[in-house]
Order: C-alpha cells, then sequence, then structure tokens
C-alpha cells in the first residue's frame, strides 16, 4: 500500500479528513476532503495563506519528542487540532494532522487514539520512503537540469531527451526557465522552499509538468509554457519566502536551447538585487529593456573613473543622492519639468534651483540630447553597480 491509501483509509475508519506533513511542515499527502469548510481549509493551505502547524506550535507541545497523539487546542481563529509523530526506525520524518471541529471537545475519544497510535508506524515508513523517493528524484533531475543548461551542445542534447523521454517535463512549442535565488547567495534554505513550493503548487493546481531543483544557490524550474505572472506572484507571497527573488528568462521554442533562456533569467534576477525599487522581487527578461544590455556589463568591477565625467563630478559632490535622483528624475520625464516636479513631490522653484546647481556640478549643458544621452546612461550604469550613495536624512525633498 501507498502512503496516500493507507491515508485515506485511516481517514475513513475516522470519518475526517487527514494530512502528512515532513518535519518541515510540508504537505506530502492529504485525504479526501469532503465538506466545503474542510476543501476551504485545504486550498489556503495549498495556496500558503494558512499554515498547518509552526515551529512555535512544534516546541510548545513539544510534538517532536511525543510518542502518541497530541490534541493542539485552537486560539484565536484556529481551529483545535490532533497531531502524531511519525518515525520510522527511531527517527522522525514527519506529521499527521487532523482538525477537531467538535464543539466543547477535550481531545479524541479512546478508540480514534487506538487508530491513530495503530496507523502511525506504517505512515511513518510509508513517508519516510516517499521522501527518500522525492530525494532520489530531485538529485536525478538536478543532474540532468546542470547537463541541460552547461556549455556542452552534445550534454544539453542528452539531457533534453532524457527530461522528455523520462516524463519529468511536457513535451511543448516554447520552454522557459524560472531561477530563485537569496540576495546572500551562501543561503540556500529559501530557495530550496521556493522550488518545492514552485512544484507542489504546479502539481496540485493543473496537470502541467514542470522539472526543478537547486543547482548550488540557484534554485532553477524549467517550464514548458511562459511563466504566468498571476501565479508566480502568489507562490512568492508565502510566509517563509520574503528573503527570494526571482528571474524568468526569455522563451526558445525547443527544451535543447533552454540554456539560452536560463542565461536571461540570471541577468533578470540580476536586476531585482541591483534595482529593487525599480523591479521589485521579480524580473522578466522581456522586461528588462536596456537593462538587457547593461547587466551584461562587469558590474562588480566598475568604479565612478568608469562612468562618463559629469555623472562622476555629480557623484563626488555634496548632495549627490539628491542630486543623482533628481537628475534620473528629470531624465526619465524626458525633460519636463511639471512631470518631474510631481515625480519627486517637490515645487517648480526647487527643481529649477537643484538643476541650476547640477549644471554647475556636472559642467554639462543638460539640454543638450547628446549630454542627456551620457548622462541617463550613466546613472543607469552607476545605479545597476550599486555607486550611487545612499540618501542622508539632511537630503529629503
Amino acid at each position: 500500500m501507498s502512503l496516500d491509501t493507507t491515508l485515506q483509509d485511516l481517514a475513513d475508519r475516522l470519518h475526517k479528513p487527514l494530512v502528512v506533513l515532513d518535519i518541515d511542515l510540508r504537505v506530502m499527502a492529504v485525504s479526501v476532503h469532503e465538506t466545503d469548510l474542510d476543501r476551504m481549509r485545504l486550498s489556503l493551505l495549498f495556496a500558503g495563506r494558512a499554515l498547518a502547524l509552526t515551529d512555535e506550535v512544534t516546541k510548545r507541545y513539544r510534538l517532536s519528542s511525543a510518542t502518541g497523539p497530541v490534541y493542539v487546542p485552537g486560539h484565536n481563529d484556529e481551529v483545535a487540532r490532533i497531531v502524531v509523530p511519525l518515525r520510522s526506525r527511531k527517527r522522525l520524518f514527519g506529521y499527521l494532522y487532523g482538525w477537531v471541529d467538535t464543539p466543547g471537545c477535550a481531545g479524541i475519544s479512546e478508540e480514534e487514539q487506538r487508530e491513530f497510535i495503530d496507523a502511525a508506524p506504517e505512515l511513518g515508513r510509508q513517508l519516510a520512503l516517499r521522501l527518500a523517493e522525492l530525494q532520489h528524484g530531485m538529485e536525478h533531475s538536478r543532474h540532468l537540469l546542470t547537463g541541460l543548461l552547461g556549455d556542452s551542445g552534445a550534454d544539453r542534447s542528452r539531457c533534453a531527451f532524457r527530461l522528455l523521454d523520462e516524463g519529468r517535463i511536457d513535451h511543448g512549442e516554447q520552454y522557459s526557465v524560472l531561477i530563485y535565488r537569496t540576495p546572500d547567495t551562501q543561503s540556500v534554505s529559501e530557495t530550496g522552499m521556493a522550488v518545492e513550493a514552485t512544484l507542489d503548487f504546479v502539481t496540485r493546481s493543473t496537470t502541467v509538468k514542470i522539472v526543478g531543483a537547486v543547482v548550488g544557490s540557484e534554485g532553477i524550474l524549467v517550464f514548458p509554457r511562459r511563466v504566468d505572472p498571476d501565479r508566480l506572484s502568489a507562490i512568492m507571497a508565502r510566509p517563509g519566502l520574503e528573503p527570494v527573488r526571482a528571474g524568468i528568462g526569455s522563451t526558445v521554442d525547443s527544451l535543447d536551447r533552454a540554456a539560452v533562456s536560463y542565461r536571461r533569467a540570471r541577468l533578470a534576477w540580476r536586476a531585482t538585487r541591483a534595482d529593487p525599487a525599480r523591479y521589485g522581487r521579480i524580473a522578466y527578461w522581456d522586461g528588462l529593456g536596456a537593462d538587457r544590455l547593461l547587466l551584461r556589463l562587469p558590474l562588480d568591477e566598475l568604479t565612478v573613473d568608469d562612468l562618463p565625467a559629469g555623472v562622476g563630478r555629480l557623484l563626488a559632490a555634496p548632495a549627490a543622492a539628491e542630486s543623482a535622483d533628481t537628475l534620473e528624475s528629470y531624465l526619465a520625464a524626458g525633460g519636463d519639468v511639471q512631470e518631474t516636479a510631481r515625480r519627486l513631490g517637490i515645487h517648480r522653484s526647487t527643481l529649477y534651483s537643484r538643476l541650476h546647481r547640477i549644471r554647475e556640478v556636472t559642467d554639462c549643458d543638460i539640454a543638450d540630447g547628446v549630454v542627456r544621452s551620457d548622462l541617463h546612461t550613466g546613472l543607469r550604469v552607476a545605479r545597476l553597480a550599486g555607486l550611487l550613495p545612499a540618501a542622508a536624512p539632511s537630503e529629503s525633498a
């Protein structure tokens, strides 16, 4: 019997929906949820808008060391729960979880307790087996993705064929690559959570097959279609994924060309780190504009001396952050004074004063089209390279 079958048999005997979680509190199996209330709870669980358990609850009720069912009373808007640790060969692999809806119920009956205790060893064994299979599958996917996105054309073709032949990804007319990563590339736990959340969401909400794994510090997923922005935003909004940023590459017409989308996804992710004010936590290759070119520069190696002279003088002057922000806004508005003042939230007379100071500091005629282009590009490169100074408290509008 499988984990799902054993869980469903127990749920049928107890006449209540049940969920199996691993030790990281991720959903691994669910029984049939027949009522509207149960289906709503399950929907919130999978959408990331509710948690079956939290680390705080597991510690408070010592769930990891419990040897039998534990009654967890409801607090505030939470419903009471029954939690059963699941072990195999004395090692904890997760928890069996169920809601208690009976008003005034202070626990479970002796009969229910016996059912939980009797079923726990087999559920623990099957959960351990499923986790081992998932780990093996993830390692195999990681190996194939490494080859698919590598430099060798022969490896790319071979790995693309295996991914399709093994049914790990659907055949499609176009493919796109999504990468997850945190600014702190040494921390990959949140990246792994994002990959697993995406795989779980796609598996449970569609019939589309995608492939994903954590490779080094990156979470990589390949889709047999374009990445849906709304669904990605919903996944990124899940608790625990706040540090994660996403880059999405272009679509390509065959799986063995996924490396092209991957390289562009990396540039898109770089945009989220370089300019979070513009891109937020998610950037698409298709929306990068001229940054497609600028992000290819060795930004980490650039210094102020590499920028156009007028930009260098601006950044070396007092109130550099305010002046840079003013000039960027002015150039982005095409020199429209009224629109620039509106964007900055200042009076036009204040803007004129700042522009006069900028002309003096840069020694540039900002009415000249070529000069404007140089300044705009130089400021953009400075921002992407992290060379713009942070605004001081006194440098406010």
